[in-house]
């Protein structure tokens, strides 16, 4: 392709990128249920079984942005928003019953047939309960998602040190209004996952791991997930658009070996 051409090709996925990442964090949208956290991202005319993605720590869908523009060319493409940035979250939080709220909403829009899932870091964990809980999902991918060695509780003065370094790390800025108000959904939700035990689902797990997980964290994953692979990137940059097209190449080859409807 001539250099120039592609150039502006890029260009111009950059501002449609922009733009969905955009209306993505813009509520309420309107086809959306001001009721539900389903997010539609992409691939909604598609005749394809839907993937839903559970949000991460910080709750908001915009990080699925680049990866749903992707794979939304072949499927449908969902994520489910934490309530609790519009609600509020009422302390710590069980994640066991917030897979069971979601798996609701997504029961509501795809009532039969098997469930693709999956979720970044936090939401890999929901997603692989909310597998547990329905018992049909065909597939569930873990994106990067960790597991706790032992169980812990970390206070508030540690947490607000790891959501700080998480904005740092994705170049997010946040006045102080809206830190206040996103920072009790982090805090839940990485209390939650870190008290959060894996066990072994139906259907297949994926589990793709950033290029600089820890051999460690591999092993601890082994014995629930059916496929462990690494992929290019780091937490962070595993999802942005630079490395969206590698991780999503990666995922359709699984959806193709689980050819179910």
């Amino acid at each position: 392709m001539d250099a120039t051409l592609e150039e502006k090709r890029r260009a111009l996925l950059r501002v449609e990128l922009r733009r969905r990442r955009e209306e993505a964090l813009r509520l309420p949208r309107p086809e959306r249920r001001p009721e539900s956290p389903l997010v539609p991202l992409g691939g909604m005319g598609l005749d394809e079984p839907p993937l839903f993605l559970v949000h991460a720590a910080g709750g908001s869908v915009a990080p699925y942005v680049a990866l749903a523009a992707i794979l939304g060319r072949d499927r449908p493409v969902y994520a489910l928003e934490d309530p609790g940035l519009h609600d509020g979250v009422p302390g710590d939080r069980d994640l066991a019953d917030l897979a069971a709220g979601y798996l609701a909403e997504v029961r509501a829009v795809r009532p039969y047939g098997p469930l693709y899932l999956g979720g970044w870091s936090v939401g890999g964990a929901v997603a692989l309960e909310m597998a547990r809980l329905d018992g049909g999902a065909a597939l569930t991918f873990l994106l990067d998602t960790g597991v706790a060695d032992e169980p812990s509780r970390p206070g508030d003065d540690e947490l607000a040190a790891w959501f700080d370094a998480d904005l740092a790390a994705m170049g997010a800025e946040l006045d102080e209004a809206e830190r206040a108000r996103r920072f009790p959904v982090f805090a839940a939700n990485v209390r939650g996952l870190l008290a959060f035990r894996p066990t072994r689902v139906e259907g297949r797990v994926v589990l793709l791991c950033a290029e600089d997980c820890e051999p460690a964290k591999l092993d601890r994953w082994r014995p629930y997930a059916d496929d462990v692979q690494v992929v290019a990137g780091d937490h962070y940059t595993m999802l942005q658009a630079a490395r969206a097209e590698a991780l999503a190449a990666v995922m359709r080859e699984r959806f193709s070996e689980v050819s179910v409807r």
